[in-house]
């Protein structure tokens, strides 16, 4: 298993005029001691990351268990790559069992970028990059939690989405200001003790299995066979 906690103020799609002063996303030693709670979790190698586009900021933390490509230090997350235009940056945690396969689609459908490393998990940067989250999501046959952010001209979109069992466990909550308040800003964790202080108790919720979430849609449900309708019914 590995480790994740994600951050972003989502100044782009609030509405608001102004960054929220979220602390996290400020201070890099907090970064660091934050996603250092989740060291357990992957104990090869701890990795944080921060960017903005204006005003826009987001932060990334991951713990690494090394077990795909494990030599490979291109195989650390957060990924940060650039497919043309986009900009994708990836926190996941789990195991993808159909990469290769998915691979196999991107270049049919004329994907010509190549991976910089081994990890299963890269190929969700990809697919993102052509495909979209919810059809990414979709696609995945595997155990994961992974959060996305894409830069844009508009700022920066976050995705999230966890696997259609719910193996790898994955919360968020609203952010809290640097005096305690709730700001315009959403921060993700693969444990809730890593969200405290951090998030607005109350609005912690952990993304049922199967579903995606993103600001302006909220939760929305990816996975729905006609044999899981029939059982909810």
């Amino acid at each position: 298993m590995c480790g994740l906690i994600a951050a972003i103020d989502d100044v782009w799609s609030s509405g608001s005029s102004e960054p929220s002063e979220i602390p996290i996303l400020q201070n890099e030693l907090l970064l660091e001691q934050s996603t250092d709670i989740l060291y357990h979790r992957g104990p090869d190698g701890m990795t944080c990351y921060s960017g903005n586009v204006g005003d826009a900021r987001y932060a990334m933390g991951h713990t690494r268990l090394a077990i795909v490509d494990p030599e490979n230090r291109a195989a650390d997350m957060p990924f940060q790559l650039e497919f043309d235009e986009k900009k994708i940056k990836l926190a996941a945690n789990g195991e993808i069992y159909n990469h290769l396969s998915i691979y196999d689609e991107l270049k049919a459908d004329g994907w010509k970028h190549d991976r910089i490393s081994g990890s299963d998990c890269e190929v969700i940067a990809h697919s993102f990059a052509k495909y979209g989250g919810p059809a990414t999501a979709a696609k995945l046959d595997g155990m994961f939690a992974f959060v996305v952010f894409e830069e844009s001209s508009d700022g920066v979109k976050a995705f999230a989405a966890r696997d259609p069992v719910g193996i790898k466990p994955l919360y968020l909550g609203k952010a809290l200001d640097g005096k305690g308040d709730k700001a315009s800003g959403y921060v993700f964790a693969s444990e809730l003790k890593a969200l405290v202080n951090h998030v607005v108790p109350e609005t912690v919720k952990a993304i049922p299995a199967g579903h995606y979430w993103t600001p302006e849609e909220g939760l929305v449900c990816y996975y729905n066979p006609d044999w899981l309708r029939k059982v909810r019914e």
